[in-house]
């Protein structure tokens, strides 16, 4: 992870404060060391120093300086912009991002050839693709020749057959997300086992790259030696320059395994190890804000533990007010998600008083007329929404949409499907059905063409036009916008997944209405099993399904 190349410049940082009237803060602007490609300084990067008066520009090799009158070792600078055509980031949050002057440690700044980006995106994407495919196909047919072997039943077959789309689907989206990490990867500094690993990765030989991991040995043992390091490290003031280098290496090829770790049970649908990998690198690595953030998200959104999630969302602040400031799209940014995190908790007076933090940051770091601040207007009307405050939800929400229509050009940017979205919900509750639908198809619309049908987004849509129809009395149109929400839900998520278990519970809900306990209790036991493996067998949701099982068995026997 090229983030923990900045691990020395902040070691670096705390060594000496010493006055150094007019020295030279030294740089160089390099690409990333790629498999067959070594690292090159790139010339004529344009990069601004917000204590600095001048622009400065990268020379032979990739080399910048610039000299800070008055500053002492160790007081912050600010770089404010890098640019140069066809270049882009790899660390995409160093714009803004505080350093340490330092006349002895040099700055590291590492961009990427856009058309390199592109093409090793692509080639990565495409060998993923071909091994998923290739892998599934292989599966498909031992579990057919099962079926035909007569050594598993129908049913066997049909609920494995299930789980393996589910996985299948579930590794396809992680594809272009994991191509974007891996295409970014800095090779350089790398040891050869860790070089090998990477290009097993990148070339869909996800079994040699783990046997490669695990022939390093123990992860204990290797944690423990690297935190047996560390605590060397801060207890001698004189560290060897090569237990610098060590630790650093060590810390930054533990981290490369684990996230590789992650991508591996991730793409088998394995959420709660695939966290776990994740959990053990921001113990290591504390102070990664993209890490923390991207740890709580996962949390978040597939494991739906929300007080762990905020956890790590709160390190995440703490971190980025430090590195960042107490006023930066950053901490803004995570205000946010505190706030969407404490909404999924149900408690929306913190919701709302973290959205408003959020609102406040963004009106001091860049105004109010902007795509960020739209995003907090819509996810605060949803709130309302939540709190039955119809009037005010309105008000947010389209203050929201009128924000992104002004500031927006691109109409296929999807935050425009949340306000359709959440309009939506809103006429509903108002009893404006027509007006309700209007909006969801709209919402729906464009959830299909950007995200396609398999996606949690699109989901959503499907389920709340499902909703709709049932409160319009038409149960037909109701089962099958809801059943389209169960089956891209799964997709996503897998079969055990909350929203699965919602989705199927709703079809059960209309069927036993419609007086139609068979399916009403098939659609029960489906939903029970789900959360037997999601909750535990003796959790009071589980047992709830139970009741509601007996409930219809009993009924049917007595007609």
């Amino acid at each position: 992870m090229n983030k923990m190349k900045k691990l020395s410049w902040i070691t670096a940082f705390m060594v000496s404060f010493t006055l150094s009237l007019g020295a030279q803060q030294q740089g160089i602007v390099r690409t990333l060391e790629r498999p067959g490609k070594a690292s090159e300084g790139i010339t004529g990067v344009t990069i601004s120093v917000l204590e600095y008066p001048n622009a400065i520009v990268s020379k032979k090799g990739g080399k910048f300086a610039f000299t800070l009158e008055g500053k002492r070792q160790g007081d912050p600078f600010t770089v404010s912009r890098v640019q140069k055509k066809g270049y882009s980031l790899v660390d995409k949050q160093l714009k803004g991002r505080r350093f340490a002057y330092s006349s002895s440690v040099p700055v590291e700044i590492v961009m990427i050839a856009d058309a390199q980006l592109e093409n090793d995106k692509k080639r990565i994407e495409d060998k993923a693709y071909d091994k998923a495919k290739k892998n599934y196909d292989q599966k498909v047919a031992a579990l057919e020749k099962q079926l035909k072997q007569k050594t598993i039943s129908e049913k066997e077959y049909r609920a494995k057959y299930e789980e393996l789309n589910a996985n299948y689907n579930n590794y396809v989206q992680l594809i272009d997300q994991m191509a974007e990490r891996y295409a970014t990867t800095d090779y350089k500094g790398m040891s050869d086992i860790s070089r090998e690993t990477q290009e097993c990765i990148e070339n869909a030989d996800l079994e040699r790259a783990d046997e490669l991991i695990n022939s390093k040995g123990s992860f204990d043992k290797r944690e423990e030696e690297l935190l047996n390091k560390q605590q060397l490290k801060e207890k001698s003031e004189q560290l060897s320059q090569q237990l610098e280098e060590d630790i650093e290496q060590e810390l930054a090829d533990l981290v490369h395994d684990y996230y590789n770790k992650f991508t591996i049970h991730a793409s088998n649908y394995q959420n709660d190890s695939a966290a776990y990998y994740l959990e053990r690198i921001v113990r290591l690595d504390t102070t990664n804000v993209d890490m923390l953030k991207y740890t709580a998200s996962f949390i978040d959104r597939y494991l739906m533990d929300y007080p762990r999630a905020l956890g790590y969302y709160q390190r995440a602040l703490l971190h980025a007010q430090e590195q960042y400031g107490m006023v930066s799209n950053q901490t803004g940014f995570i205000s946010e998600f505190i706030g969407l995190t404490y909404d999924h908790m149900g408690d929306m007076d913190k919701s709302l008083e973290w959205h408003h933090k959020a609102l406040d940051i963004y009106e001091q770091s860049e105004g109010l007329d902007n795509p960020d601040a739209a995003l907090v207007y819509t996810h605060i009307g949803r709130i309302y929404i939540s709190k039955d405050s119809l009037e005010k939800a309105l008000e947010y929400t389209l203050k929201g949409l009128d924000i992104r229509n002004r500031t927006i050009t691109d109409k296929d940017d999807l935050y425009f499907s949340q306000s359709y979205n959440n309009l939506g919900v809103i006429y509903t509750s108002m009893g404006d059905y027509e007006k309700a639908m209007e909006y969801h198809m709209k919402a729906l619309e464009q959830r299909e063409r950007v995200l396609g049908p398999n996606a949690d987004g699109t989901a959503l849509s499907y389920y709340n036009i499902g909703l709709l129809y049932y409160k319009l009395e038409d149960n037909s149109n109701s089962l099958i916008y809801i059943q389209k929400a169960h089956d891209a839900y799964q997709a996503v998520f897998g079969p055990t997944h909350p929203y699965v278990i919602n989705t199927l519970t709703s079809m059960a809900g209309i069927y036993y209405e419609q007086e139609e306990l068979g399916k009403a209790l098939e659609y029960y036991k489906q939903a029970l099993a789900a959360c037997e493996q999601f909750y535990g067998v003796d959790h009071s949701t589980t047992q709830q399904y139970r009741d509601f099982i007996a409930t219809i068995e009993e009924k049917i026997k007595q007609q």
